[in-house]
């Protein structure tokens, strides 16, 4: 599957676009939502990239902070 709108909040960093929903609808406390955020983020290769913008990430970078933020 390709996504050609990646649909992240310009105004939030990577980390926030990845924890804001499960903070939001599953509950989870910050700090447990950060971390499987970054453990995701270490899975596609792209864990130092958690506190940068959107505009700051390559094309493939933003294409795969979406796609995994479903398993967060």
């Amino acid at each position: 599957m390709v996504f050609q709108s990646f649909n992240l909040f310009p105004h939030l960093t990577v980390m926030e676009n990845l924890t804001l929903a499960p903070i939001r609808t599953l509950k989870l406390s910050k700090k447990e939502a950060q971390e499987r955020a970054r453990h995701y983020l270490e899975r596609v290769k792209i864990p130092e990239q958690a506190d940068k913008y959107p505009v700051q990430l390559s094309g493939g970078q933003q294409q795969r902070v979406p796609s995994h933020a479903l398993f967060v």
